[in-house]
């Protein structure tokens, strides 16, 4: 359904739709401590590109990162006392981006199930009467794993650790996409999608030895907006902006 193509569909998710800003948080654990130099954050993300956890530690001699020496004040760091071996700062890095996530990077299928309310009948004269009462979408994304660079991960970690129902914690957005255009050159699509309030409900914690999972069911409510999207399959980016006056989904 992702493939990269015209004419494909795809979905996604957010908290509230809205642009998420460059961040980050620093936590050490030893003698040695660590904060953000002023434009640390910006420095840090020049490095590493990508939002995620990153924990270097201190061998006696040299800080590593990911088996590699580096120098600390090249990622925005200043460090504070004599580090001593096995010290550790531990860098939680959100980079800015759009704040909304392709749904589906752990599934092989993943469909929008309508559920549509029907009902038949026929009377005693052998007529048959169809009732159709409307439908209750609804989204299973199974497996969930969890990921630091996902833009929802710790909201849904969250609710599902502290098993909160509420709406203020569960509602978010839900967008399905339709592209109609292809830039093969950039590696983008754009087209139109149908944004909704949607419940993303856990299901359970846990999984096998592949990483830790939280199945998500989503369920879309409340009427679609129409809006233009376009999408970067480089960094799995999403943009979705208001249509301009007049401007209407091609595919419709």
């Amino acid at each position: 359904m992702a493939r990269y193509d015209r004419n494909r569909g795809m979905y996604f998710g957010s908290w509230d739709g809205e642009p998420i800003a460059e961040s980050g948080t620093v936590t050490t654990d030893g003698t040695a401590k660590a904060e953000f130099s002023s434009g640390g954050v910006a420095d840090f993300g020049a490095k590493v590109e990508r939002s995620g956890e990153y924990v270097f530690m201190y061998d006696g001699t040299n800080w590593i990162l990911n088996s590699k020496q580096v120098t600390i004040a090249d990622y925005g760091l200043t460090v504070t006392g004599t580090p001593e071996a096995g010290d550790m700062i531990d860098v939680n890095y959100t980079a800015a981006s759009s704040g909304w996530e392709a749904l589906g990077k752990d599934n092989d299928d993943l469909s929008k199930e309508l559920n549509p309310d029907t009902e038949s009948s026929k009377n005693v004269l052998g007529e048959s009467t169809f009732r159709h009462s409307g439908y209750e979408p609804e989204v299973s994304v199974d497996p969930y794993y969890i990921d630091p660079a996902r833009k929802m991960y710790k909201r849904i970690l969250k609710n599902a650790l502290e098993e909160r129902y509420g709406e203020g914690d569960l509602m978010g957005k839900f967008a399905e996409a339709f592209f109609t255009t292809k830039n093969t050159e950039k590696q983008t699509m754009t087209g139109y999608c149908y944004v909704r309030d949607a419940w993303f409900v856990p299901q359970s914690t846990g999984g096998d030895t592949t990483a830790y999972g939280i199945p998500v069911t989503i369920t879309p409510v409340g009427a679609p907006k129409k809006m233009k999207i376009s999408y970067d399959m480089t960094n799995n980016e999403a943009t979705i902006t208001e249509l301009a006056s007049g401007e209407n989904p091609i595919f419709i």
